[in-house]
């Protein structure tokens, strides 16, 4: 009896049929393209600080000491150092404390469990925690740390940068409302009222070279540091 070839006995498969499978995904990509949230992000300008440490001799082209400006942002409050030392509280402020404390009616403590709070709620309710948080951030008395970061600037007009610091519980939102404080020269140095404080628009300036104006820059060159 005669032997079968053996290409007679072994089949090949046939090659799968992808047709459908990439009708499917012809389908699917609009759908997904359509799907996609597209997300603004927003950058803060920050820098990062210059190796090294400055002392109060050090001078900057022979006029005196560098400035050297520092804001810790902690639960009581704003500890200020300029010129290489630690400014005094101002009037309102216990001596001791941060050189700009919280607003009277608020303490440390219920700084604390307002940061807590809102973040505990954020989790179930977005919006109910940015209310807390918005509440708390009201303990600050960010007009007075605008009026000292002012007078600041009036004695180094050239100066745009200064150090951050930060509580390691405080929220983003407490270092950026600094920054947002500390960042244009508003049309006065000095603020005796919130409610002007916070309605008030902030100096325009020429850029030289071109048509067109900028707001004039106080302090908007931060450079992150670790509180001390």
């Amino acid at each position: 009896m005669p032997r079968r070839k053996r290409e007679d006995v072994i089949k090949h498969p046939e090659e799968p049929d992808l047709a459908p499978f990439m009708n499917l995904v012809i389908i699917l990509i609009p759908m997904l393209l359509l799907s996609v949230v597209f997300l603004e992000v927003a950058v803060i300008n920050v820098t990062m600080p210059i190796g090294g440490t400055a002392t109060q001799d050090e001078d900057v082209e022979g006029d005196g000491p560098e400035l050297d400006l520092t804001i810790n942002v902690g639960m009581a409050g704003f500890w200020v150092q300029a010129y290489g030392e630690m400014q005094s509280p101002i009037d309102g402020c216990p001596s001791g404390g941060p050189t700009v404390c919280l607003e009277d009616d608020w303490s440390r403590s219920d700084v604390e469990a307002a940061f807590e709070d809102a973040r505990r709620i954020s989790l179930d309710d977005e919006e109910a925690g940015e209310e807390i948080l918005r509440d708390a951030l009201t303990a600050f008395r960010w007009r007075e740390l605008y009026n000292l970061l002012a007078g600041f600037k009036a004695q180094e007009p050239e100066e745009t940068t200064f150090k951050l610091g930060a509580h390691d519980d405080a929220p983003f939102a407490l270092t950026v409302r600094t920054m947002d404080v500390a960042r244009y020269q508003l049309e006065e140095d000095h603020y005796d009222d919130d409610v002007a404080f916070w309605t008030a628009d902030p100096q325009w300036e020429d850029v030289e070279g071109e048509d067109a104006r900028r707001p004039v820059n106080m302090f908007g060159d931060p450079a992150f540091t670790v509180m001390q």
